[in-house]
């Protein structure tokens, strides 16, 4: 009964973001359980607590973009834009230009921590200096969900495919080492 509920929202999803979920329908498939502690996972991890908007939605992108060659980064993208990211911060992150300081930093925090980068201690530093250690969890969190989706789609062999990220009516050119 609960599962052709799961398979509409995740149709409502796909509608949405132009996006292929077949890897969440057949983990719901092949087991609601491991469904619901993937749902239950990414729910516990979605706090941006006081973060600022262009901060969080950085560390999400830079979380997807360390795992992902694109549709999970679009989603990421799609959703920044929803919460009043600007498209500009957006395609400057993406294309490895600067961008606005809180979602560079941000950004930058979340792609060497992700990466085990020799840059993480001194952006981490800045981080808690700048917003406090409530907003390094947060935005902590943000990079390790965002990555969680490209992983599963990959474990399960639906990662074939790359595109190019389109912010409103331009495509993007994503510098993977951002």
């Amino acid at each position: 009964m609960i599962k052709p509920l799961i398979h509409a929202v995740l149709r409502r999803f796909e509608r949405r973001y132009s996006y292929d979920a077949t890897y969440l329908h057949e983990l719901a498939c092949i087991s609601l359980a491991g469904f619901r502690r993937f749902v239950k996972m990414q729910r516990a991890l979605n706090w941006p607590d006081k973060a600022p908007r262009e901060a969080w939605h950085a560390a999400a992108i830079a979380g997807a973009l360390t795992e992902d060659c694109g549709p999970c980064v679009q989603i990421g993208t799609d959703k920044a834009i929803e919460a009043g990211v600007k498209p500009e911060i957006l395609a400057a992150l993406l294309s490895g230009q600067p961008a606005g300081a809180d979602a560079q930093l941000a950004f930058d925090y979340a792609r060497a921590l992700l990466t085990a980068s020799d840059t993480l201690d001194a952006l981490r530093e800045q981080v808690e200096a700048r917003w406090g250690k409530r907003t390094l969890i947060a935005l902590t969190y943000a990079a390790m969900a965002a990555r969680n989706f490209p992983t599963l789609k990959r474990a399960l062999g639906h990662a074939k495919t790359c595109q190019r990220v389109r912010i409103g009516d331009t495509s993007v050119t994503v510098l993977k080492a951002a």
